[in-house]
């Protein structure tokens, strides 16, 4: 049980850090607002854990495939929970999570959707997207004469409130779950909304909240200062970097849909009153074929996080015959992870030359004890880079009036 390993590189941290010293006020309007944020306590909350799962495995005894429906925080958390297990799930796990009616049609039709688990989530309850691929499948069986069936296999995730997608698990006798008033959706990854399909594709979540709750005791024991440079760095006025991009870089695959959870936590939360920070996913090494020539060679407004594991000696080993014979050699006889180890490093010492502002976050290994703690670390340095900012991190305002012209032209 090891802190989260941050390096800075091309970053005055002592001046950031007291420019954080200065304003006590607002450190301990973070401090206290993280430590009593309903997203990060539900983790003190072992008996609701331990019902969630004995609910959980009930719901999937005897089923091998599960659909989740949901979209934006009813999905980007749980799919980041189970992506660390790298393929090695104990049940497969789909993700519904746009309404293109032909991928969606041609999709189903793959599948005996007679064996599936469906889970539905949505904390309004009133979701468009999510409705709309709920009563799809809905219409399905009923042409098959088999609804009861399949309001058997659903679980549906909601808020304890009057919603259209609670009055018909009401009515279907369908196994509902309260999704947590106090907690909005790209913060509930902590709560059933990220743990059901965690727990089904045999993630231990509670080594995710174990994470979590390490985590909280380091900002309960005063090391929140050490948390905030970045925070600070993005959003003072005082300080010479210009940024306009926070790009994180994720080398491993196991954390690739951390990073579109990231993606959404941030832009929901700090793009507002014409001010934010765009945030970009880059992913290692695959990226450094798209966009690592823009990232060193084009402007210098962005401030880039990689998040790094140890690759060496992992994966399969290369061929050393072929490569001494065909002009290979620097790959004779390695394995996989030694070349990923070796772009890794070199992409950081590229960034360190030139002279670019940037962070490493080291983690020996990418597990549920793991993840936890960074999942706690980027909703803190959300949170924080909102305080900063003078911006509500948790209310999404803007994204209202499509929902509204949306039933308009529907109607």
């Amino acid at each position: 049980m090891k802190n989260l390993n941050i390096k800075y590189h091309n970053v005055d941290v002592e001046k950031i850090k007291n420019l954080i010293n200065v304003n006590n006020k607002i450190i301990h309007k973070i401090q206290n607002t993280v430590l009593n944020l309903p997203a990060l306590n539900i983790v003190n909350n072992k008996e609701l854990l331990s019902k969630t799962i004995i609910k959980t495995n009930k719901f999937a005894k005897n089923k091998y495939y599960f659909i989740v429906f949901g979209i934006g925080g009813s999905n980007l958390g749980s799919k980041a929970l189970i992506n660390i297990l790298q393929g090695k799930e104990k049940k497969r796990i789909l993700f519904y999570d746009n309404i293109d009616p032909i991928n969606f049609k041609n999709s189903l039709e793959k599948f005996d959707l007679m064996k599936i688990g469906y889970i539905i989530v949505s904390k309004s309850g009133s979701t468009l997207e999510t409705l709309s691929q709920f009563a799809c499948l809905i219409e399905l069986f009923e042409q098959k004469k088999q609804l009861e069936i399949f309001y058997k296999n659903c679980l549906i995730i909601t808020e304890n409130k009057l919603s259209p997608l609670r009055k018909i698990g009401i009515q279907n006798n369908c196994e509902i779950l309260d999704h947590e008033t106090e907690i909005g959706g790209r913060y509930s990854v902590f709560s059933n909304v990220g743990m059901v399909p965690a727990i089904i594709a045999g993630v231990d979540v509670k080594k995710i909240h174990d994470g979590v709750k390490y985590f909280l005791s380091m900002i309960e024991s005063g090391s929140i200062i050490e948390f905030l440079t970045i925070a600070k760095l993005l959003t003072s006025k005082k300080l010479l970097y210009q940024v306009n991009s926070c790009v994180l870089l994720t080398y491993t695959d196991a954390l690739f849909y951390f990073g579109k959870w990231y993606l959404q936590l941030w832009s929901e939360s700090i793009g507002k009153n014409n001010v934010g920070i765009t945030p970009i996913h880059a992913i290692g090494t695959t990226d450094q074929h798209s966009q690592l020539q823009l990232f060193l060679d084009g402007p210098k407004d962005k401030f880039f996080t990689f998040i790094t594991t140890n690759h060496s000696k992992l994966g399969l080993k290369i061929n050393k015959s072929v490569s001494d014979k065909n002009d290979m050699h620097y790959l004779a006889g390695k394995f996989m992870g030694d070349l990923m180890q070796a772009e890794q490093q070199a992409t950081l010492d590229t960034f360190l030359q030139n002279k670019l502002a940037y962070r490493e976050i080291y983690i020996q290994k990418i597990d549920e004890f793991s993840i936890g703690q960074l999942m706690a670390f980027f909703i803190l340095e959300t949170i924080a880079s909102c305080f900063f900012l003078q911006v509500d991190p948790f209310n999404q305002p803007a994204v209202e009036q499509g929902k509204i012209l949306t039933q308009k032209y529907l109607s």
